[in-house]
């Protein structure tokens, strides 16, 4: 795919480069893109776990990353605020002002494009993510890197 923030997105992993992610994949509606180097390095060790434990390849799918406050406000209107009973904190690490540091993802298996289980991938995304939510009805997790990109 050409277009907008197709750019290949590179991280050292044990000595060697890795390539799974591409910028456009942290973009919002408006096209701004930004991912933290923890973020990246941490979804490529989470990534590179569930391939061993699937004795597969498995695909890391983003579904939501960085916001602004409209995209946060947006998202407010529709499923509430956090400290309402809702699903979106006010100071959301999504936002812009943290720099890329999150990420809400589901996880598939190439082969028979089998979803990961919600536990499963917050388990693993728990070895290498500062904070992990893994209860979302629609089976997403949220992992972030709120201590590691300080």
């Amino acid at each position: 795919m050409t277009g907008r923030n197709n750019i290949s997105l590179t991280t050292p992993l044990e000595g060697a480069p890795v390539s799974h992610f591409r910028l456009r994949e942290f973009e919002n509606a408006e096209g701004l893109a930004m991912v933290h180097a923890s973020a990246l390095d941490s979804l490529e060790r989470v990534r590179r776990d569930l391939c061993a434990l699937y004795g597969e390849t498995v695909h890391i799918i983003i579904t939501g990353a960085v916001r602004t406050r409209a995209d946060n406000e947006r998202l407010a209107a529709r499923y509430g605020w956090t400290d309402e009973g809702g699903r979106v904190a006010r100071q959301s690490r999504h936002l812009t002002e943290f720099g890329g540091i999150a990420a809400d993802l589901v996880a598939r298996t190439a082969r028979m494009r089998a979803p990961v289980p919600q536990h499963v991938l917050g388990m693993v995304c728990r070895r290498y993510f500062d904070w992990v939510k893994d209860d979302y009805k629609d089976g997403h997790v949220h992992a972030d890197n709120r201590e590691r990109a300080r």
